[in-house]
């Protein structure tokens, strides 16, 4: 185990980046850039009615890749967008039935796969996890705010 901060920072770091690489091999399995796959993922998870900008802010990916996705989307015929009452530019993104069939045959297995492995952690230790993370990810956002706020490195 590693006993200093920098070291255990560079073990999570690491580990961070092998589970990326873990999700972007599933989407290469399945034959989708990995914006696609987390478009699909979203939509397969949730009943909730999402937008381009709704999944743009949920994954942290810019409007336009997103939006560059989800067009592969439309003409492989797995995602259809419908227009929002009360906002003349949004649209929904919505699974067509070639979509759903898709999510059950190929994206639920990775959704059992994911809750096994998690509930083979025990239920303290889950919320341990998600707790520390939420944790970590506001200090981090605390130190680097000044940092991004500053300009080049903060060194103005």
């Amino acid at each position: 185990m590693k006993n200093n901060a920098k070291e255990q920072l560079a073990a999570l770091n690491q580990l961070d980046r092998k589970q990326g690489e873990l999700y972007h091999r599933f989407a290469v399995r399945l034959g989708v850039s990995d914006t696609a796959f987390w478009v699909l993922y979203s939509l397969c998870e949730s009943d909730e009615i999402y937008t381009q900008n709704s999944l743009a802010e949920l994954w942290c990916i810019p409007k336009q890749t997103i939006n560059s996705a989800i067009n592969v989307l439309v003409k492989a015929g797995y995602v259809q967008l419908a227009p929002i009452q009360k906002a003349r530019n949004s649209k929904s993104i919505h699974l067509t039935e070639k979509g759903s069939e898709f999510c059950r045959e190929m994206i639920l297995p990775l959704f059992i796969a994911e809750q096994k492995a998690f509930s083979r952690l025990s239920e303290t230790e889950r919320d341990t996890a998600v707790a520390l993370s939420e944790k970590h990810h506001l200090f981090l956002k605390e130190e680097l705010g000044h940092l991004l706020e500053c300009g080049k490195g903060g060194s103005e």
